[in-house]
């Protein structure tokens, strides 16, 4: 059962290491969407939760009156919204703090960029529209119903993330469609560029093998294909092998790119290395 928490912050704009913003804004703390192979999982704040990653959240109530404050303050120039949280889960409906948030920045015309995986982002198009909202970095994917039940049961249904993603860059809103984590053998990436004909480009990121919890994420692989499950073990301990998957990813994914003469980037994590925090 998932626990619902009010609370109350002393900050809401926090330094940030992606190079997306000054500062980062998370109006939440924790996710109902729960996917397994979330980064945010290995963050050292939430390790010390006294309940696991997605069976809490807690609602940052005085956030948006604090961003005004601080806004005034800081005079941030751009922000990222979204970094350890999803801004427009479920609860977001009741609470509206995003809402708040997004009204805040476009009154004091502060430029921000999106991370999400939410078709609720579409009840704001209305703030969206406004010009303030420079990018969209939003999270799709494509992969059997076994595979999704094991890994991101909780997670909104991949075709209404493709939908969301199609209505917004009608509307010219940039979005970036970011196809992660990519899985190989399971990433269904076959028409990924037919599906976002309007999108500047689309970006890849590959699933990171340096999580804290990979050994459940191979697990729940192995309890749907068991032989691919081995074959994660294997990239998860042959160096070689992992960069032979990751060199296959990019030829593919490099050849379909050109195929549809449209642009992309792909971030690949290197063996026992961490992800650096750089996008387009």
């Amino acid at each position: 059962m998932l626990d619902y928490n009010e609370v109350r912050i002393s900050q809401i704009l926090n330094p940030t290491a992606i190079d997306l913003g000054e500062y980062v804004i998370n109006p939440f703390m924790g996710c109902e969407f729960a996917c397994l192979y979330c980064y945010v999982r290995s963050n050292r704040v939430v390790s010390k939760k006294n309940k696991p990653w997605g069976e809490y959240v807690d609602i940052r109530v005085n956030a948006p009156e604090l961003l005004e404050k601080e806004i005034l303050k800081k005079k941030p120039k751009q922000v990222l919204l979204g970094s350890t949280t999803e801004c427009f889960q479920p609860v977001e409906r009741k609470h509206r703090i995003t809402r708040k948030i997004l009204q805040v920045l476009n009154s004091y015309k502060v430029n921000y960029v999106i991370l999400t995986r939410s078709p609720h982002i579409l009840d704001y198009l209305d703030l969206l529209k406004e010009g303030l909202c420079k990018k969209i970095y939003f999270t799709v994917n494509n992969f059997s119903k076994a595979f999704k039940y094991n890994l991101e049961p909780k997670s909104p249904e991949f075709r209404l993330r493709e939908e969301a993603v199609r209505i917004m860059l009608k509307e010219n809103i940039d979005v970036v469609p970011y196809f992660s984590p990519l899985l190989p053998w399971i990433s269904d990436i076959e028409d990924v560029f037919g599906k976002f004909e309007q999108a500047a480009q689309v970006e890849f990121e590959s699933l990171n093998f340096n999580l804290n919890n990979i050994s459940a994420i191979i697990n729940c692989i192995g309890q749907v294909e068991p032989l691919l499950g081995l074959r994660y073990e294997r990239m998860l301990k042959d160096k070689e092998f992992y960069q032979e998957i990751c060199e296959r990813l990019k030829t593919d994914i490099a050849a379909k790119a050109k195929q549809a003469g449209r642009e992309y980037r792909l971030y690949t994590h290197n063996f026992r290395d961490y992800f650096k925090n750089s996008y387009g």
